[in-house]
This record gives structure tokens, C-alpha cells and sequence, in this order.
């Protein structure tokens, strides 16, 4: 037993004797020596309990990291680490605490080398290391609350690198910070609903865009994301509903009305085919309007273009089906030429469509249809030869 005690009391003298040889050769700028002989150190049960050896520790690793140029060979490789290592010993030493060292140089240090952590997730995250690129933001914000201070743009940062490297517990609590400090609160919700989606969590991903609603009720980003969620599961009246309130928020996207107007152009053919006739048409005179200004907004806007010619154009077909139904001679004609005047107004809106989009083949035939129907046919010739070729 005398011999093991012995030995014991040696290896702790040895490990001591580590940490002021350590200390020194840091003094002399020898840092691989005096890495060498402080990383042992740190593991033995006497020196691991003691202040001294983690200031020291911190400090060789924080020179190593803050290296010169010419010693850019030697320590380049050793540089990331050495942030980590030296802001884990500067942590463990103010947590020992002892009056055998200046605390105040700790905490100051440690908070210097936090505020670089940041700085490397910017590096990782640039180089799409997203993992890395987290694990760096979250320790600046580790760092910055040990002195009660929130880095908000650090959490929340975290949080976006854990989501693109997938790691969607670790992002959603980051990003559930942010929102507890008022930072990007709307993104933060929208990232974390979005974490869901990608694990194809449906019920937490609704659930999720619920509650950010009402925390945020005019949000854009949130109202879109639900208008999505909608459509998706054809509660049309909820979309309009989200739609309206985008449209209020935004009154000049023209997505944004070119979306309201196809769900009412959709539901005025489901309330056609119900014989829904009156609730029908007040939806088609709705969709048009909002096509209409989807176009206003930008006369280029193809989509917008080409469906109020469609609209006009089905509009004009189901008048002269009514108008072939009449047995009246004199009916007849006079519904006849409604509906031929009818399916004129939609010649401007699908040519307009057809020289933003010269070779949609849908645009193409809905004019051949309609220039046959009007009587246009050296026009219908050449849109024949168009779609032949």
C-alpha cells in the first residue's frame, strides 16, 4: 500500500511539474511543447481539479489559434480545435474559480475567443459545412449567457445551420430562443414549421403555422404557408380567407391576387357543375377582377393573360351551347351573336398570351379553336401551321 501511495504522489508532482512546464514553454512560444505537456494535464484527478491548469491550457490554445503568419504551417491545421479547446478551458476555469489566478483575464478571454466562434460559423457555413457551421454559432451563445448576455443572432443562426444539416430537434430549440428574445420571429416560426414538413410531420407542421399565427396575425410568410396548406387540402374558403389578408398586407403582388382569382375561377366551375348558377357567376366576375389586376400589376404576367382569355373563351363556348338549346328562331340569333361577341373579348387576352409564350401549345389551340369559331381563317391557317411545326 506504502508503494502505491508513494507512486500516486509522484505522478500528481509529475503532472504539476507538466503545468508549470507547460506554462513556461508557453512563455517561450514553444506552444506544441507546451501543448504537449498541459493536455495531460487535464485528465489527472489532482491538476484537472485546479483553475491554474485550464487558464494555462486556455491560453497556449488561444495562442495557437491567434498564430502569425510565418507559423501558418505548423499550427493552420490545429487552429479550429484550438478555439474549442481554449474557450472549453477558459469555461472550466471560471467554474473552478480560484484566487490563484486573475478571473477577470478569464472571463475576458473567454469572451473574446466566443465572439471568433461566431465568426468560424460564418466561415463554415459559407463553405455549406452546416453541421460545423452550428456547433461554432451555438458556442458563442453558450459563451455570451455565461455573462447573461443573449446573442441572439448566434441562436438563430444555430438554429438555420442545424436545419439545412437536418438536425431538426437541435434547430427547432435553437430557433425557439430566438423567438423567446424577439428575433426574426416570423422566420424562426416558418424555419421550425418547415423542420416538420421536412420529417413529413403534417399535424405539427399545421399545428405549428396555427400557433404562429396567432402570435403573428398579419405575417405574410405565415399566411402564404397556410394558403399552401389549404389549397393543398382543397378547404378553398380557408385559403380565400388568408388570401384576403396577404392581399391586404401586400396589395401589389400579383401572385398573390393571380391566386385568390384560380380559386374562385375553380369553384365557379364546381358551382356550375352543382347548378349552382347564381353563386357560379358572382365567382367568375370575382376571378376575372382578380385576374385582371394580377395584370394590371404586370402587363408580362402570362399566366394572368392567358386565364382571362380561358375564362372569356368558356364563357363564350357555354353561351352558344344556351344559345343552341333555344328553338326560337329569332332568340337564337340574338343569343348566337352575344356569345360571338363574347368569345371575341378573350381574342386579346390569348394573343397577348401567345406573344409572351410563342410556343405554349394550350395558348395555340384555344386561338385556333377561337379564330374557327369567329370566322378568322387565314388566322386559323397560321396558328394550324404553328402548332404543326
Amino acid at each position: 500500500m506504502g508503494g502505491i501511495a508513494i507512486l500516486s504522489a509522484s505522478l500528481a508532482m509529475a503532472q504539476s511539474m507538466n503545468v508549470v512546464s507547460a506554462y513556461n514553454y508557453m512563455n517561450d512560444g514553444e506552444l506544441l511543447k507546451a501543448k504537449g505537456q498541459i493536455d495531460p494535464a487535464i485528465t489527472h484527478e489532482k491538476t484537472s481539479l485546479e483553475a491554474k491548469t485550464w487558464y494555462y491550457r486556455g491560453q497556449i490554445n488561444e495562442r495557437i489559434y491567434f498564430y502569425n503568419e510565418e507559423d501558418k504551417a505548423k499550427f493552420d491545421s490545429l487552429r479550429e480545435q484550438a478555439l474549442v479547446d481554449g474557450i472549453e478551458s477558459y469555461k472550466k476555469a471560471l467554474d473552478l474559480g480560484s484566487k490563484r489566478i486573475d478571473i477577470n483575464d478569464v472571463r475576458g478571454r473567454y469572451q473574446q475567443m466566443g465572439g471568433y466562434a461566431y465568426q468560424e460559423g460564418v466561415n463554415a457555413y459559407n463553405e455549406k459545412n452546416f453541421g460545423k457551421a452550428a456547433d461554432f454559432f451555438k458556442m458563442c451563445y453558450d459563451v455570451k449567457q455565461y455573462e447573461k448576455v443573449t446573442d441572439s443572432a448566434a441562436i438563430f443562426n444555430a438554429g438555420i445551420a442545424y436545419l439545412n444539416d437536418k438536425q431538426f430537434e437541435n434547430a427547432r430549440e435553437a430557433l425557439k430562443k430566438a423567438i423567446e428574445v424577439g428575433y426574426n420571429v416570423e422566420t424562426s416560426y416558418v424555419n421550425i414549421a418547415n423542420s416538420y414538413d421536412q420529417e413529413g410531420n403534417k399535424e405539427m407542421y399545421t399545428q405549428t403555422l396555427a400557433d404562429a399565427r396567432k402570435a403573428l396575425p398579419n405575417s405574410q410568410a405565415l399566411v402564404t404557408a397556410e394558403i399552401n396548406i389549404y389549397l393543398e387540402a382543397k378547404q378553398y374558403d380557408k385559403a380565400l380567407e388568408n388570401l384576403n389578408i396577404a392581399i391586404a398586407n401586400d396589395p401589389e403582388n400579383k401572385t398573390l391576387f393571380f391566386a385568390r382569382g384560380n380559386i374562385l375561377d375553380n369553384m365557379q366551375t364546381s358551382l356550375a357543375a352543382e347548378g349552382k348558377k347564381a353563386e357560379a357567376k358572382d365567382a367568375g366576375v370575382k376571378a376575372l377582377a382578380d385576374y385582371n389586376k394580377a395584370l394590371e400589376i404586370d402587363p408580362t404576367y402570362f399566366d394572368a393573360a392567358y386565364s382571362i382569355g380561358a375564362m372569356i373563351f368558356n364563357d363564350g363556348a357555354a353561351m352558344i351551347n344556351d344559345a343552341n338549346a333555344l328553338t326560337d328562331d329569332k332568340a337564337y340569333k340574338a343569343a348566337k351573336a352575344a356569345a360571338e361577341q363574347r368569345l371575341k373579348e378573350a381574342l386579346p387576352y390569348l394573343e397577348k398570351a401567345h406573344e409572351l409564350k410563342p410556343e405554349d401549345v394550350s395558348t395555340m389551340t384555344s386561338l385556333k379553336d377561337l379564330y374557327a369559331r369567329t370566322n378568322q381563317m387565314d388566322k386559323y391557317q397560321e396558328m394550324n401551321e404553328k402548332l404543326k411545326n
